[in-house]
């Protein structure tokens, strides 16, 4: 029979510190930290008609009530859709907002008609107006914006999916049909900052012009 007494001895000796306990574990070295937003977002949007605008608006509620959704809705001077993200600034760059508005420029004001017939939920609970079949001539005026852009020294992405945020809720909706196509005249192209979290669209351009930059929402 093995004997171990001796090993326990010596590890009693005076002078013979035990071995050290290891360091805990760090839980959260590893995990990437959470960017903060940045206050300001650009971006180039298509706007509808004020009379569109409103009855869009009006579909809106009629789907939140409809689903019971409970959602914030988008008022009818903040609708858009989004052409080409032009990035988030700690505060708004005069300079990039003056070659954004000279590529903008460049195009005639937009003037054809948009077609959505379709409505679904979308990430972060955004529900959306979209679909493929009357927006062909919104997707070439995109395209012809994003030339001008990468002409200009901005890098604009080529996916792009036509759609207009009617409101945000928790509650998700399945793709499905409306229960009408809806309609609508592109009634200006504007270069807007969001001021995030703040629910407050400021135009900084539009085509056709208007005198003053306008702040739109709360």
């Amino acid at each position: 029979m093995r004997d171990d007494r001796g090993m326990s001895e010596q590890l009693l000796l005076p002078g013979i510190d035990p071995p050290p306990r290891p360091l805990p574990r760090s839980r959260n070295n590893n995990k990437p930290q959470r960017k903060e937003a940045l206050p300001h977002a650009l971006f180039l949007a298509i706007l509808p008609t004020p009379e569109d605008a409103a009855r869009i608006a009006a579909l809106g509620a009629l789907m939140d009530s409809r689903h019971v959704l409970k959602a914030t809705l988008v008022e009818a001077p903040r609708l858009h859709v989004t052409l080409h993200d032009l990035g988030e600034y700690a505060t708004v760059p005069q300079d990039k907002v003056a070659l954004a508005r000279a590529a903008a420029a460049t195009l005639p004001a937009p003037s054809f008609d948009v077609m959505f017939d379709r409505a679904m939920s979308f990430a972060k609970g955004a529900l959306v107006l979209c679909g493929n079949e009357g927006t062909a001539e919104l997707a070439h005026f995109r395209q012809r914006l994003g030339e001008s852009l990468a002409d200009a020294g901005f890098k604009p992405t080529r996916a792009f999916t036509p759609h207009m945020t009617l409101a945000y809720a928790r509650r998700k909706l399945e793709q499905h049909a409306t229960d009408e196509p809806v309609r609508w005249r592109a009634g200006a192209l504007a270069l807007i900052d969001s001021h995030v979290g703040q629910g407050v669209h400021e135009i900084l351009a539009r085509w056709p012009g208007t005198p003053e930059p306008q702040a739109v929402g709360a």
